[in-house]
């Protein structure tokens, strides 16, 4: 539980982090490579979300990212795709709701 924790406060890190430079991004991370490596991050970082109940809230509001602010949900998800290194260990740092500060590490070993 404290590990899905964190991974969802590092994906809403990341996407605050990068956030519009990354929306415009090129193909996804390891495109031409079977499964990219970036759709992978989305959907670990996705189920992250829906496994704490706060899918619907970043969705609607963003994700508060240590150090850039709040990140649109789209952002994010760009981001994810974009650059999946930014949801592994040591990447960014994200709030969550009634937990506090937490690393991103959701996209390691994807």
């Amino acid at each position: 539980m404290k590990r899905k924790i964190l991974s969802a406060v590092l994906a809403s890190a990341l996407m605050l982090g990068l956030g519009a430079s990354a929306a415009s991004a090129g193909p996804p991370a390891g495109v031409g490579q079977g499964k990219p490596a970036g759709i992978s991050c989305q959907q670990a970082g996705i189920g992250t979300l829906q496994e704490l109940g706060l899918l619907s809230a970043v969705a609607r509001g963003g994700i508060e990212v240590v150090g850039v602010g709040t990140v649109p949900f789209r952002d994010v998800l760009s981001l994810h795709r974009s650059n999946p290194e930014l949801f592994q260990t040591g990447g960014v740092s994200v709030v969550v709701p009634g937990v506090g500060t937490v690393p991103a590490t959701w996209c390691d070993g994807v």
